[in-house]
């Protein structure tokens, strides 16, 4: 009996083992955010995966289309640039370059916790245009995009889809990136904690609004530098992406 138990035990610790070797150690969570995926967009040359440090509970590996990271100035696939934290990864406004990251139910976020970050260096084109950076977003109104709207020249603003709601950030920031090591890049947040939401702009708050309740519950995949549905009126422009993130609010700090 012993032995029977004992090859058990053995069996049951090469199942752990294998699992903890496709997802990745789980993080105990203490902070006011929770890590669910983290994409540095470090890429180089010939990459054919953009990659996702943060397992919760997999890793949200994206595919870069419509081809592998290509050198500046190649725009075979998204192209690989300086950006904020080393590396980073430019798209070039055709709507057809993008990371494509497969759906899973970590990224199908509740409307009422989540946050979302990403340093930016979006290209001067000048009012109604939009700047993707990341789309989970049906036609039906169901989901989320992150995004930044021209509101002049030089000028963006951040820009929030939820559900069938728009809201926009109260501060503007400098649009006048030259790719592929020239110009500004600007830190971006929003963070939505039950009904109450706000901007960040570099780590300042940049505006608040009501979030309406609901939460994702589509199987697009979610789209990091294009956007499956563009905002009505506006123009698609060029964006340089580096460090981009989703947490969910973490219960034992939330205050809705």
């Amino acid at each position: 009996m012993w032995k029977k138990w004992s090859a058990f035990a053995l069996l049951a610790a090469l199942v752990l083992a294998l699992l903890l070797a496709c997802t990745g150690p789980q993080q105990v969570c203490n902070t006011p955010t929770c890590p669910t995926a983290h994409w540095p967009m470090n890429e180089g040359n010939g990459a054919t995966l953009v990659q996702d440090v943060v397992t919760s509970p997999i890793f949200n590996h994206g595919t870069p289309q419509p081809g592998p990271v290509a050198a500046w100035p190649g725009f075979t696939g998204p192209t690989s640039i300086t950006g904020q934290v080393s590396g980073a990864l430019y798209f070039p406004g055709n709507g057809a370059t993008k990371v494509v990251v497969p759906s899973t139910p970590d990224l199908n976020l509740g409307y009422g916790s989540f946050y979302l970050e990403a340093y930016v260096a979006p290209v001067q084109c000048g009012a109604n245009f939009y700047y993707p950076i990341l789309d989970k977003w049906d036609a039906t109104g169901n989901g989320y995009t992150f995004y930044l709207e021209g509101v002049g020249p030089g000028q963006v603003r951040a820009a929030l889809r939820l559900g069938g709601a728009t809201f926009t950030s109260s501060t503007n920031f400098a649009a006048n990136f030259q790719p592929p090591a020239t110009g500004t890049w600007t830190k971006v947040a929003v963070k939505v904690d039950g009904g109450n939401g706000i901007f960040y702009v570099n780590g300042n708050p940049a505006g608040t609004f009501t979030a309406p309740s609901g939460s994702t519950s589509n199987t697009l995949p979610l789209w990091l530098g294009a956007l499956h549905t563009p905002p009505s009126g506006f123009f698609h422009c060029e964006i340089g992406l580096d460090e981009v993130r989703i947490d969910k609010i973490n219960p034992t700090f939330s205050t809705p």
